[in-house]
């Protein structure tokens, strides 16, 4: 197929998806216009399903689903996911509209652009390309995840219904590089406790600000320190950094209640009860030192690291579609997390591979180059093609 006539089917397709607002919500809001994943998923789900995809919703939060659309190969047994999340990032302060998908210098701009509705746009054309070759020789999965921006409790939960496939490709804005290794997340809030007083009589409180400042203090000059004394050779230090923090009631009164949210970044090979761990002990040793600290610990997010090998089948079969298509295939590691990590971690082997830049994604200018979107339609489709091929192929025989 000519690249001018699948850029003009790309675009259009991705025109569509940005213009239908798919906003992750805050937590507790109401997942109302433009919030919530649901339309977009829906419309999605009718284009599937005229191919003759058997779709299947699951519940992840509450007003929130995944969605499976599933093309039954000849071979049932054996499967590929290609997966997109639904979800974007808010919209405030952007300096484009955010959901009018304008067209300029080869380039379309608007919220979801990037991230991620541009490998979305491309793989459903390449899902719709493949499908004219007639059956596969394996079952075919095109998942669209909810709430990847705000923890991945899609994938997540997803995951927890017994979901599985041989392989995925998940779509994230790599720059056409195949990215087989990243970092995980695991974020928390902590919260410190005192005892409120009127500040005129500080001494009859506790002061949870206070002991916030002292637990910061502490992460910040002894565990972050220990934290860059370990290296992966692809990824790099872990890191760890306080976000937010909110406390008092006002100010004439000694604060009963401190939080932080803290984001801690995973080099492949650590856990989440790890990280924990290691923020516990520090929390356990002040209180030791001090037994007014009272404080509390929630994990909030998780996304496991991602460490896969560039010879994994699914990895080889997208390298053979980028040499096809780019006459070259280019492997990366990644500082963030996506989707990915989280499939990796129950078992399926993940490759992370889509159209436009990571710079952009959550940009007050968000955009992608339309003749990527285009050259990643390709690529996925042979990737996929090669992906099915291999798997048809007989085992070698026993002798």
């Amino acid at each position: 197929m000519k690249i001018e006539a699948l850029r003009e089917r790309t675009t259009r397709l991705l025109t569509e998806l940005v213009q239908c607002p798919s906003i992750s919500p805050e937590e507790g809001a109401s997942p109302e216009p433009p919030f919530g994943e649901l339309r977009l998923q829906e419309r999605v789900a009718a284009r599937l399903a005229a191919l003759g995809a058997a779709l299947n919703w699951s519940d992840a939060l509450p007003g929130r689903k995944n969605l499976v659309a599933t093309f039954t190969g000849r071979d049932p047994a054996r499967s590929l996911m290609v997966e997109a999340h639904a979800d974007t990032v808010g919209v405030e302060g952007m300096s484009v509209k955010p959901f009018d998908a304008v067209i300029e210098g080869g380039r379309l701009y608007g919220r979801g652009a990037a991230d991620t509705k541009g490998a979305m746009a491309a793989m459903l054309t390449a899902v719709e390309d493949v499908l004219r070759d007639g059956p596969l020789p394996l079952t075919l999965h095109v998942v669209l995840t909810c709430n990847e921006e705000r923890g991945a409790h899609g994938a997540h939960a997803l995951m927890k219904t017994g979901f599985r496939a041989d392989a995925a490709i998940v779509g994230e804005p790599t720059g056409l590089q195949i990215v087989h290794t990243h970092k995980g997340a695991i974020r928390w809030k902590l919260q410190t406790s005192g005892v409120a007083a009127h500040s005129s009589a500080p001494e009859l409180g506790v002061n949870a600000i206070s002991l916030m400042a002292r637990v910061i203090a502490e992460l910040e000059g002894a565990l972050i320190p220990a934290l860059a004394r370990r290296s992966h050779p692809l990824l790099g230090r872990p890191t760890m950094s306080v976000g937010t923090i909110r406390g008092g009631m006002q100010v004439n009164v000694i604060p009963d209640r401190c939080e932080i949210e803290m984001d801690r970044r995973l080099i492949a090979g650590e856990t989440d009860e790890e990280a924990t761990g290691e923020v516990v002990a520090v929390l356990e040793r002040l209180a030791r030192a001090d037994d007014r600290l009272k404080w509390s610990l929630r994990r909030t997010q998780f996304y496991p690291p991602l460490e896969g090998a560039v010879d994994s089948p699914v990895a080889s079969a997208l390298a053979e579609g980028c040499r096809r298509v780019l006459g070259r295939a280019e492997f990366a590691a990644a500082p963030w997390g996506t989707d990915g990590g989280i499939f990796s971690h129950y078992g399926i082997p993940s490759v992370i591979f889509g159209p436009g830049s990571i710079r952009q994604a959550h940009t007050r200018d968000e955009h992608i180059e339309l003749d990527q979107v285009a050259q990643a339609a390709l690529i996925y489709s042979e990737a996929i093609r090669a992906f099915a091929a291999d798997v048809a192929q007989p085992p070698p025989a026993v002798r």
